[in-house]
């Protein structure tokens, strides 16, 4: 089998000085020997670092003997994020498990719940890891408590994990950009940083890596030029009725406007939307617009979707779902995205709940 240059298993090599000092041993155990005999798949991103696991690319193979297997080779280029897969693998172990490939003896556990550990960065990254999933349940558990009714307070408790999970990961990426764990992860969660945590990370990374970056660098721009205190960017489209439409309609014409980038497929903006159905009910007769962008794919998704969440609200869309110029004319990297504008149609809040939407209509329009 072909074999990229990072891994070397023949031994001989790892008796050089260089060998010794970037050599890497990942032990692996299965909970029993039923699994003997299998195919342990060792792999790595492909070259656009897609997170699809179909993209993967195998870069060493190794058999299960008494619920064991071992991987050695040499970590030259420093760490990188891999993952390992068994073949035939029963359903509550088919997840690719991710292990940070460095310089030391690596321990995996593949279970139900697979462990991963032994090196620094495998300890600090299935602490991260940890953390945003404990995190993860914690704002789960806020979404499906329906019988609180303090809407504000439940928004509150979620920005506050939502805002804790992402300083978690904005540390981790900022201490390992100028690695490729770190790089990758900057690639993968782009979409928590604001405009001055995503240039202090571009300023780091490595050269070789900056290509890796094309996207997130061509975000800043707009980011800037959509900022707070700037005049709205026009957006255009169609409406449901397939009619030509633009923001600029009713941006800047005495009225506070809010542009709501969503889609009928976005989980979140059907949670969200909710709220914002109920200040549009309150506010539409006092001075107050709402212009909806969706990112949906197809008329009939778009429509039902309007339909199921009550959006009775201007509409505009290309069909174009990630690739419409309006979110990258405003550099939206994910959604619901809220983008308040002032009578003038000046940028006055972005990135808002739609609970703080509400609450600062309350200011403005009292």
């Amino acid at each position: 089998m072909k074999k990229i240059i990072l891994f070397l298993a023949a031994i001989t090599l790892l008796a050089t000085s260089c060998g010794e000092k970037d050599a890497f041993t990942i032990k692996g155990k299965l909970p029993s020997a039923e699994y003997d005999g299998q195919t342990v798949y060792l792999q790595t991103l492909d070259s656009t670092w897609s997170r699809n696991p179909k993209t993967y690319v195998t870069i060493e193979t190794a058999n299960v003997l008494n619920g064991e297997f071992v991987f050695n080779g040499i970590a030259k280029e420093g760490p990188a994020l891999h993952f390992i897969v068994l073949d035939n693998a029963p359903e509550n172990m088919k997840a690719p498990v991710a292990v940070i490939v460095e310089p030391g003896q690596i321990k995996v556990t593949l279970d139900s719940v697979s462990t991963v550990e032994g090196t620094p960065l495998n300890s600090s990254y299935q602490s991260l890891m940890s953390d945003v999933s404990a995190l993860s349940g914690e704002i789960e558990k806020v979404q499906s408590d329906t019988a609180n009714h303090d809407k504000a307070a439940l928004d509150k408790q979620l920005r506050e994990k939502g805002n804790q999970q992402n300083q978690i990961i904005f540390d981790f990426v900022k201490a390992n950009i100028q690695n490729q764990v770190g790089t990758y992860l900057f690639v993968t969660n782009s979409y928590r940083f604001d405009v001055e945590q995503t240039k202090e990370l571009l300023a780091s990374v490595k050269p070789e890596l900056k290509g890796k970056l094309k996207k997130i660098e061509a975000r800043i721009i707009p980011l800037e030029n959509t900022a707070v205190g700037k005049t709205f960017t026009d957006i255009n489209g169609k409406t449901p009725e397939g009619k030509e439409a633009a923001l600029s309609e009713y941006a800047g014409k005495g009225k506070y406007v809010l542009v709501d980038f969503w889609a009928s497929w976005c989980p979140d903006c059907r949670i969200e939307t909710p709220t914002l159905v109920e200040a549009y009910n309150l506010y539409k007769d006092k001075g107050f617009e709402i212009v909806g962008f969706s990112l949906d794919k197809t008329n009939d998704n778009w429509v039902k979707g309007l339909k199921d969440l009550n959006i009775t609200w201007p509409q505009i869309s290309e069909l174009n779902v990630w690739d419409s110029k309006p979110v990258a004319d405003y550099g939206v990297s994910s959604i619901p995205h809220l983008v308040l504008l002032d009578k003038d149609g000046k940028i006055i809040a972005r990135g808002l709940s739609a609970y703080e939407v509400a609450e600062k209509l309350g200011e403005l329009l009292k």
